[in-house]
């Protein structure tokens, strides 16, 4: 289960762990709220507010503690988020830029199975035997299905329009998870929410209507499976919120468990399509594909890693605040590295995905400052008027 966006293997609700990392609560509705600890020093009691600011966490990746100044852990992580995940998002793009690869099931399959060797890796590292042996497959099954279909749409997608499109798509989860909790949960939301949620959408209607005018690659099917693997996002975090609660199972049990069955759907799916055996001819004739499927979930993996160590140490706002960084390079990497059409109108559009993200996460906090929800509504509103003005631009 991939967490980013982009990603896109490990499903995360990172809007909860960064309420919990705030309230000192322990964690325990998602893959990501798994992950999340409040550190070495939890309980320990600091004379003032900067001594607890600055004071090192104990943070892991892989096993591995990162050590130092609470500056250099959160530079380690920074560097290692921004890294891993620019990487992953080249490769992926470098890909299917190949003449004959038109095999997203098939990268899927890839991405599945490195997470499962990884959460096996772990669970038999640590003599965790009998969680491996006592996995109750059949209340994964829904999960599976869903993880299979989300993902899978979310890699073929990329045959039908750019990859800037992608990532910004995958970034508005927010607007299926209101509207699933509207209208099956009959939760309610705050106006601030509904705000956030308009600029999601404007966003991201204004970014995929740019790029069906000037890019060649645009197909309207990508955003139709775009659509259904953001809604497959929102439903995936309820999934395992479930699963969870009810088995009261290891993060590393449920990433096995899911991923595995998963991929035991993809991989019947491609033997039917046939394209398993299409993917496979095309790696004998260019080995080279192989070698960057396996770097691109590696490091879709190691990113996840270190993005979960960055909420661990700093809580889920920063980290969301990274990544969404992170995205922003990716996009722009995305039109230098690789040559296609641009407009101007890309910006004020990205830049709205952008403010509501940010938007949307500050104003989930307990406590928080109204002056930065209004100054980002504020940014949002200067973008709309771009985004609706062309001409100004």
């Amino acid at each position: 289960m991939r967490m980013h966006e982009g990603s896109d293997i490990a499903r995360v609700n990172a809007d909860g762990g960064a309420d919990n990392s705030r309230k000192g609560e322990s964690p325990s509705s998602s893959f990501e709220q798994m992950h999340h600890r409040q550190g070495k020093h939890e309980g320990k009691k600091f004379e003032n507010e900067d001594e607890a600011k600055n004071s090192p966490s104990r943070i892991t990746i892989l096993k591995w503690e990162v050590r130092g100044p609470r500056w250099l852990q959160f530079l380690l992580l920074v560097l290692g988020v921004f890294s891993l995940g620019v990487i992953h998002d080249f490769v992926q793009e470098l890909v299917f830029r190949y003449e004959g690869f038109d095999y997203g099931w098939f990268m899927t399959l890839w991405e599945l199975l490195i997470f499962v060797v990884a959460a096996w890796l772990q669970l038999w590292y640590e003599g965790r035997y009998n969680e491996i042996r006592n996995i109750d497959w059949k209340q994964y099954l829904s999960l599976t299905v869903v993880l299979a279909i989300t993902q899978g749409f979310g890699s073929i997608s990329l045959s039908y329009v750019n990859f800037p499109v992608k990532v910004v798509m995958k970034s508005s989860k927010l607007i299926p998870t209101m509207a699933l909790g509207i209208l099956i949960l009959k939760r309610t939301y705050s106006p601030m929410e509904y705000i956030s949620a308009f600029m999601l959408c404007m966003g991201v209607a204004s970014f995929t209507l740019v790029d069906s005018k000037v890019s060649p690659k645009f197909d309207p099917v990508g955003i139709l499976l775009l659509s259904g693997a953001v809604a497959g996002d929102a439903i995936t975090v309820n999934l395992q919120e479930r699963i969870l609660r009810q088995l009261q199972c290891s993060k590393e049990q449920m990433m096995l468990a899911s991923n595995l069955m998963a991929a035991v759907w993809v991989l019947m799916f491609i033997c039917v399509t046939g394209e398993m055996f299409k993917a496979i001819t095309l790696i004998n004739t260019k080995v080279e594909i192989g070698g960057l499927l396996l770097v691109q979930a590696l490091a879709q993996y190691l990113s996840v890693s270190f993005y979960l160590g960055l909420i661990q140490g700093f809580g889920g706002v920063v980290a969301i605040c990274v990544t969404s960084c992170r995205k922003v390079i990716t996009i722009v990497l995305s039109f230098v590295a690789f040559s296609k059409p641009f407009s101007m109108q890309y910006i004020p559009s990205g830049l709205l995905v952008l403010f509501g993200i940010m938007l949307s996460v500050i104003v989930k906090q307990p406590k928080y400052e109204l002056n930065h929800a209004w100054f980002l509504v504020a940014c949002g509103a200067v973008c709309t008027m771009l985004v609706l003005r062309p001409s100004l631009l």
